[in-house]
């Protein structure tokens, strides 16, 4: 059987791309070396109790925003239950000398750092309105599918902290709007403006959660393929792909099944996909360009059950030991594991309803650094040295101590805790060093940015590692992919009259 389509990788970015052309037609397969779909969106079980590694909230889906019109396109919307976080209270900054309880719109956001910071309000409304206007750039972010290439060109041409610091913005002020910039990986110094505007709309302007979390969505999104004709295998991990006079002509797993097909979407990091190529299917400098790219942080992430009552931390909190946020990209945990680092975290329970037996579960994440374990790289998952098991336990112990500080009610009431580093990462994601969000989206990286169109003939690239990471940016992604393929008009007319049927 020949495909037109073999799609590597079963994450959202694969699924989302498999869907779209199999909507066409097409016939799809996708490949996915774990035994279900999900990639990021993976959760985990431990004694019972649902743990999510990647997925913590989606943005941008109420009605009238641009992942839900994607997402109804697609066929998954109306297949999730969700949760909206609350709008008069979504997330908290806490610093040593301070506390900001942020509201979702931008508008509020105005509102609220005007309060915060009564001296600066001209600066404030430079930076809002700055940030709004440059979302309108963007062809992909926006409904009506209209932009300025050469303006959203022009909004990374300068980085976020550099802009902020043109405007007059004080570091405390910097401190508290570029607090979220571990959503992408990138400290502010090397996120261009274009980056942190496009995350910042999407952050203020909705949060979402989702019943069943990453997995529901991963469910979703299986669904929808197979409705549409799609296929997809599990426990297939690619290592070759078969080329003859630069066409595509079939994959194989590591079981030896042979797949033959037209085209290829690669999902997974760019950086993977030389490993299953001849050597002179790509110039060497193609190859050495991408090979050279720097990945994103990895992080260090906790996992915890508690019989205390957290029901009303139905907001997620950000603690940040210090207002210049490239700093904390310069202190990961598992480097001074005692020192005073940053942490986020979120009770999704608090949302979606508590545990059984009324537990609640908490999530957090700290930056890491990949480096920190390298010397256990060879290891394998739950067989690893003690040194690493005492150095995993030292940050799982100065994430708790920190949320004790943080949350009172805990008062040493955690009944189960379990914890991932960048080596669970790498094994699980088969993320080059563990990084959280592919590919370094830095100002450097983004002059000569990766493309989903290559040289191979009907080979591309999609997923975090091309244009923005995340929920939002990995749907977008596909989309942008899958105009190399069908063409973009078409595609936006396609959008258009599926959602209006």
């Amino acid at each position: 059987m020949k495909y037109d389509y073999i799609i590597i990788g079963g994450g959202l970015g694969g699924l989302c791309a498999a869907i779209i052309l199999a909507k066409e037609n097409k016939k799809v397969l996708v490949l996915e070396k774990h035994y279900k779909a999900g990639g990021y969106l993976h959760s985990f079980k431990r004694k019972g109790f649902q743990f999510e590694t990647g997925f913590h909230f989606a943005p941008e889906l109420n009605e009238d925003q641009i992942l839900s019109m994607y997402w109804k396109y697609l066929g998954i919307y109306d297949k999730l239950k969700l949760i909206p976080y609350n709008r008069d209270h979504f997330h908290s900054l806490v610093f040593p000398d301070m506390r900001v309880d942020l509201r979702s719109g931008m508008e509020n956001l105005r509102v609220d750092l005007k309060s915060q910071f009564p001296n600066e309000k001209k600066a404030i409304d430079i930076y809002i309105d700055k940030i709004k206007e440059l979302k309108r750039y963007f062809v992909y972010f926006n409904q009506d599918h209209k932009g300025d290439m050469d303006k959203e060109h022009e909004s990374f041409e300068i980085s976020i902290e550099s802009f902020l610091d043109s405007i007059g913005a004080s570091q405390r002020l910097k401190g508290v709007v570029l607090a979220h910039s571990y959503l992408y990986g990138v400290p502010p110094s090397e996120t261009p403006l274009g980056t942190h505007a496009i995350f910042f709309n999407a952050l203020y302007s909705s949060s979402t959660d989702i019943e069943g979390g990453g997995d529901a969505l991963a469910t979703a999104l299986v669904e929808s393929l197979q409705e549409n004709g799609g296929e997809i295998a599990y426990k297939k991990n690619v290592t070759k792909i078969v080329t003859d006079n630069k066409m595509i002509k079939s994959v194989i797993t590591d079981d030896e099944t042979s797949y033959d097909c037209d085209g290829i979407i690669f999902s997974a990091n760019p950086q993977l996909s030389f490993k299953m190529l001849d050597d002179d299917v790509f110039r060497g400098i193609f190859k050495s360009r991408i090979n050279e790219m720097e990945n994103t942080t990895s992080h260090f992430g906790t996992y915890l059950v508690t019989d205390a009552d957290l029901s009303s931390y139905n907001y997620d909190l950000l603690y940040l030991p210090d207002y210049d946020i490239n700093k904390l990209y310069n202190k990961p945990i598992s480097g001074s594991p005692d020192d005073d680092l940053f942490l986020y975290f979120t009770v999704p329970t608090a949302r979606l309803g508590a545990a059984e037996g009324g537990k609640h579960i908490i999530e957090t994440i700290s930056i890491d650094n990949y480096n920190n374990y390298s010397q256990w790289a060879e290891s394998k998952v739950g067989r690893r040295a003690p040194e690493y098991y005492e150095l995993k336990k030292r940050c799982e112990k100065s994430v708790i101590n920190k949320l004790d500080e943080l949350i009172p009610e805990l008062n040493n009431k955690i009944i189960l805790s379990e914890s991932s580093t960048p080596l669970t990462n790498r094994d699980y994601t088969n993320s080059p060093n563990g990084s959280i969000y592919g590919i370094k989206h830095s100002m450097d990286q983004m002059k000569a940015p990766i493309r989903a169109r290559t040289k191979l003939n009907n080979f591309f690239y999609t997923g975090q590692s091309l244009i923005f990471p995340g929920i939002v940016g990995v749907t977008i992604t596909s989309f942008v992919t899958c105009s190399d393929i069908l063409g973009q008009q078409y595609l936006f007319d396609r959008i258009d009259s599926g959602i209006k049927k």
